[in-house]
């Protein structure tokens, strides 16, 4: 039992849905979440913040039908068991509910807006049919996951995009370790090409994960997992490897070498040992480190511009680049420029997305100053996303130095990029 709410707990509530889950499969189970209710709480206090949950309490009670149930469980999330599935009855009921709930504010007489998220998963979708319960309590966290995420919408159904997208999860998960080991990350390439000649000066080393199925996975469906799991550092450590053996093969074929950039996560940036395992790669496959650019995220700088500094310090000494990557996407700070010891600054797709896409005269200026800047502080630069010929020649007037993008070639696998760039350079 809740002491605060008098509701049955998430215990008794998972118990009652299975006992009813057996009985009769069509039901819908959902998870009703207050926006930012720690502000709330902040705000007007936690007594408020009782009585609001308090309030949501009666207000389901008396929008459910006599064989639905609910429970609150932690801080603001209440569960609702519904013996309904057709999603617009369903969602006019919730909608009605949440309405309600948020009229509380009224009360306050305040401007305060408060918001609810929804999440819900429907047994009789055909995805879910021969489920147990305890699978849709796991798809309703899913669907209230995406809920928190889509600003558009306070409700969304656990649907097919989102079970598929729960499989490839789960795949994720559960085949990592083994993908590691059987060597299925694989190092792809994409030049980075001059813009005041033309010329192939260098590239970056992207992950492609290709099952031994052939099924490419491809790094915004994986990397978001890794970093929660920790285990990027893995990966980041093997795709730096990978890159080192690539130049040591260049050398050893007597194939002049050009140098590659390799991303860094965050996690394992601030590894310790970082520094020496790095050394100790180049040192296995005698690579020169200068042929090495580790890429970073300003994330990773924001209020520890001096530990950063440290570390690229000792980064310099071996011979590796340092470059900042997606300058831009986030809290970009002209002030990290001149305190940071970098020597590639990467700038974010997105300016290139406001110049050419919604004519933004003001965002041109700021690109071309931060190069002009970037220049005097021997920062070289390079421009992301570059797709057109208009988008080239502007950063080549811009006096920009690198361009990276799909107008010179999107990331190919290195044996594809050795055929097409690197058999030219041997001959």
């Amino acid at each position: 039992m809740d002491p605060l709410t008098g509701t049955k707990n998430l215990h008794y509530f998972t118990m009652l849905g299975k006992q009813s889950f057996d009985f009769d499969s069509h039901c819908s189970v959902a998870v009703l979440n207050i926006r930012q209710f720690k502000f709330f709480n902040e705000i007007f206090g936690h007594d408020q913040g009782n009585q609001l949950l308090i309030h949501e309490k009666k207000i389901i009670e008396k929008n459910l039908n006599g064989d639905e149930f609910f429970c609150r469980d932690t801080a603001d999330q209440f569960y609702i068991f519904f013996k309904e599935t057709r999603t617009d009855v369903l969602r006019q009921r919730l909608e009605k509910i949440m309405d309600e709930v948020v009229q509380y504010v009224d009360l306050l007489h305040t401007n305060y807006h408060l918001k609810i998220q929804c999440g819900v998963a429907i047994s009789s979708e055909k995805f879910i049919l021969d489920t147990h319960f305890d699978h849709l309590m796991v798809r309703v966290m899913f669907a209230l996951a995406k809920s928190k995420e889509n600003m558009l919408s306070n409700i969304w159904f656990y649907d097919v995009e989102l079970h598929e997208q729960e499989i490839i999860d789960n795949y994720i998960e559960s085949h990592m370790d083994q993908a590691l080991r059987d060597h299925e990350f694989q190092l792809f390439l994409q030049p980075k090409i001059s813009l005041k000649d033309g010329t192939l000066k260098s590239s970056e080393a992207l992950v492609r994960w290709v099952t031994h199925e052939g099924r490419m996975l491809f790094p915004n469906q994986f990397i978001p997992i890794f970093e929660k799991s920790g285990f990027c550092i893995q990966l980041d450590l093997f795709m730096f490897e990978q890159a080192c053996i690539q130049i040591h093969e260049w050398i050893s074929q007597g194939i002049e070498p050009i140098s590659i950039s390799v991303n860094q996560s965050k996690l394992l940036f601030y590894e310790v040992d970082y520094v020496e395992r790095l050394k100790q790669l180049v040192d296995q496959y005698q690579v020169p480190a200068h042929l090495i650019t580790l890429e970073i995220l300003e994330d990773l700088v924001a209020d520890n511009v001096e530990e950063v500094n440290e570390k690229i310090h000792l980064l310099h000494k071996i011979g590796f680049k340092v470059s900042m990557d997606d300058f831009g996407s986030g809290y970009s700070s002209l002030n990290i420029l001149g305190k940071l010891d970098i020597d590639e600054l990467k700038i974010d797709r997105g300016f290139l997305q406001e110049i050419f896409n919604k004519n933004n005269d003001k965002t041109r200026m700021i690109v071309e100053e931060i190069i002009k800047l970037s220049q005097a502080l021997s920062i070289s630069t390079v421009v992301e996303g570059d797709e057109t010929q208009e988008c080239h020649e502007l950063m080549k007037s811009f006096g920009c130095d690198y361009g990276q993008g799909y107008y010179y070639h999107k990331p190919i696998s290195k044996s594809e990029f050795n055929e097409r760039y690197m058999q030219k350079k041997k001959e």
